[in-house]
């Protein structure tokens, strides 16, 4: 069953008072001023604005500066997946985010941590801003690997399925100017998705890529969790791999520390690498965008 889609909540028009406690870290306060700066709509099919809200509050007779994050959620409206945004199971469901942060199943480190959630709010989450630069594929790879291993797959209805193969379901290949070895690639999804489905299944972050990936102290901050879900062990690594050239199963085993067999994760890399990245060159090609340098080679050569 899906649900009906409705119109995004409301929010309260600067931040609650719960939420303000938890930036301040104590109760009673009460905002002074305060300023809204938008930093970016998001990518996220579910991402509707980002704000950076900044400004004075006075608790206890002082004035306290504060700075905090505001990510508003929408259901998608156009598109081939627009149709699943109201739907649970799909990777579009719109509501996911503040659900997951609600949960408690996001990581919180050592290692690998979502950011810091102030609170949830309607459709809209409040998070501390992450400072700090580009995570080393090496590391972003160890760190995911020691937060699967430890992660069960918790039984919630929310929860995306397989993320790679509702796409795919709702994707065609029409004539571009590609490789013809990346569109034979991309026939072989009935034989790959197989391969797939008999894999070990692990709790993914569903877009594991560079840009979402925040090197802070000693800490791996992943951004954007609109996508959690369940897929097969190695699948977030090919999010990891197209976004940097690098090779992250042996950093993701060692992260792992024995947990998944090299041959599954492997596996799983691969062929949720091969797909999505012939479906990307699609994307791209079919809307008349350039291809990275090299990026069919690495495609075709990390193939299984």
């Amino acid at each position: 069953m899906t649900d009906v889609l409705p119109e995004p909540v409301p929010a309260e028009p600067v931040l609650s008072e719960p939420v303000l406690a938890d930036v301040l870290g104590r109760p009673g306060g009460a905002v002074v001023t305060c300023r809204a700066e938008p930093i970016g709509a998001g990518t996220g099919a579910a991402t509707g604005a980002v704000t950076r809200l900044s400004g004075v509050a006075r608790c206890d007779g002082e004035e306290v500066a504060f700075r905090v994050v505001r990510k508003e959620v929408r259901p998608l409206r156009g598109g081939r997946h627009a149709p699943y945004a109201g739907d649970p199971r799909h990777w579009a469901y719109w509501r996911r985010e503040p659900l997951a942060y609600r949960s408690g199943l996001l990581p919180a480190g050592p290692g690998l941590a979502a950011p810091r959630c102030h609170g949830v709010v309607g459709d809209v989450v409040y998070l501390a801003e992450v400072e700090g630069g580009p995570e080393s594929p090496r590391t972003a790879a160890r760190r995911l690997g020691a937060w699967q291993a430890a992660a069960a797959v918790p039984d919630v209805p929310w929860l995306a399925g397989h993320q790679l193969a509702q796409r795919l379901a709702a994707g065609e290949w029409t004539p571009v100017d590609a490789d013809p070895r990346v569109a034979r690639l991309w026939r072989r999804q009935d034989e790959l998705l197989g391969a797939l489905a008999r894999l070990p299944v692990v709790l993914t972050h569903g877009d594991f890529s560079d840009g979402n990936l925040i090197a802070a102290r000693d800490t791996t901050v992943a951004l954007d969790w609109a996508t959690l879900g369940a897929a097969p062990v190695g699948a977030d690594l090919a999010a990891l791999a197209l976004s940097t050239f690098a090779d992250p199963v042996d950093d993701y085993l060692a992260g792992a520390a024995g947990r998944f067999g090299r041959a599954d994760v492997e596996l799983g890399y691969r062929a949720t690498l091969a797909l999505t990245g012939a479906g990307r060159v699609h994307w791209m090609l079919s809307r008349g965008l350039r291809l990275p340098d090299g990026y069919e080679e690495f495609i075709l050569s990390r193939a299984p």
